[in-house]
């Protein structure tokens, strides 16, 4: 393009002209970063738009050698890399990048820094990480060689660094490699999204019912909340967990039937996220496989740790039941005290909801009648 028909454009700042307005030019001269720049000036071009236009239309996505001859496509590249080292080795130039980067602090960085009550070094992120979440590890508990770690990745070394109390979590070193090696990300990931929401509720009831946040007690509640909804969800996709348990039983010659009563177990209910306690009796006939006496309750108990209906649960433990131990039957009678019941809506404090799922032979009167009367019943005492 002839640069006669192009124009210079003006610095907003300093009226000083020029074919393009660098980074380095604001930075330098005026200690505003080109984004600032164009949110002050927002109707002001850094170039002019016959160079932008020019540049999409033959230059953009565009190879050195689709450009210029092979000979110069060489020169031109050379010619690059030399300006790029140059730039990067310059006195002035790495002047200019730390102080862009937070490494000196202009007036206007210092004021945003002081909004963001931060200070250059540690930005006071780890100090206030560890006074918040406490001096522990937030996935294992331990309190050895503790890192801060940033949710987003973006550990970014200046006051512009989102060092914002939900975006930090306390790791130790062991925890902390294994994040970043993905090994069970979606356990860390699960973790802080869960504590995320709980800060989230209790910021709901401060705005809603004025709740005190500044409560001492209050103060590591998201991180508890968090492990223990890890263990109250144990049960979520837990299928390779629930693949071992099984892989434990062992042949028998044994063809009666086998009854477990007043096994405990805990849910959520899907609907309103509020606790379930249930009192389980499970029975079942299988001439080909038995599971381990401790290993049924321990099913039962992972199956209930996930927001499941009591219906579906109970279906659930039948079904594996026969699918897995190639049962003749299984019958099983889950009695269970719902909070959503207890503690809202029909407030009703004593009441117990009964499901009972039965499957295969335990559909003849005889078997089930031999269930019954084996089995002692529920007992919530």
């Amino acid at each position: 393009m002839n640069k006669e028909k192009m124009n210079k454009i003006k610095c907003e700042i300093c009226g000083k002209k020029f074919w393009r307005i660098t980074n380095t030019h604001l930075w330098t001269k005026h200690q505003i970063s080109m984004e600032e720049y164009q949110i002050k000036f927002p109707n002001s071009f850094i170039e002019d738009p016959a160079i932008s236009k020019a540049r999409q239309n033959n230059r953009r996505e565009k190879t050195y050698e689709e450009l210029f001859t092979t000979e110069e496509a060489v020169i031109q590249k050379r010619i690059r890399k030399t300006s790029a080292t140059n730039q990067m080795q310059d006195k002035n130039q790495i002047k200019n990048r730390k102080e862009k980067c937070g490494y000196i602090h202009t007036p206007l960085q210092k004021q945003k820094a002081s909004i963001q009550n931060t200070k250059h070094g540690g930005f006071n992120y780890r100090k206030k990480a560890l006074e918040y979440y406490g001096e522990e590890c937030m996935r294992c508990g331990s309190n050895d060689n503790l890192i801060v770690h940033h949710i987003d990745y973006m550990n970014d070394k200046s006051p512009y660094g989102n060092h914002n109390i939900e975006n930090l979590m306390v790791l130790c070193n062991s925890c902390h490699a294994k994040l970043h090696n993905s090994q069970k990300k979606g356990k860390f990931i699960g973790i802080d999204m869960i504590e995320k929401g709980a800060i989230t509720i209790l910021k709901g009831l401060n705005r809603e019912f004025n709740l005190d946040l500044t409560d001492v007690n209050l103060k590591d509640t998201p991180k508890r909340m968090a492990r223990a909804y890890y263990e109250i969800f144990e049960g979520i996709n837990a299928q390779d967990k629930i693949k071992e348990l099984l892989s434990t039983a062992f042949p028998s010659n044994y063809s009666g039937m086998v009854v477990i009563d007043n096994i405990i177990a805990f849910s959520m209910c899907p609907h309103h996220f509020l606790p379930v306690e249930y009192r389980i009796s499970v029975g079942y006939i299988s001439k080909n496989k038995m599971l381990g006496l401790s290993k049924l309750p321990r099913l039962i108990e992972l199956l209930a740790k996930q927001p499941i209906l009591q219906e579906d649960f109970t279906e659930r433990i039948t079904t594996i039941l026969m699918k897995e131990l190639k049962a003749e039957g299984v019958m099983v009678i889950v009695h269970g005290k719902h909070m959503c019941m207890r503690m809202r809506g029909v407030k009703s404090p004593e009441s117990t909801t009964i499901t009972s799922s039965i499957k295969g032979v335990f559909d003849k009167h005889e078997v089930r009648e031999e269930f019954m009367s084996l089995s002692k019943g529920i007992s919530w005492n």
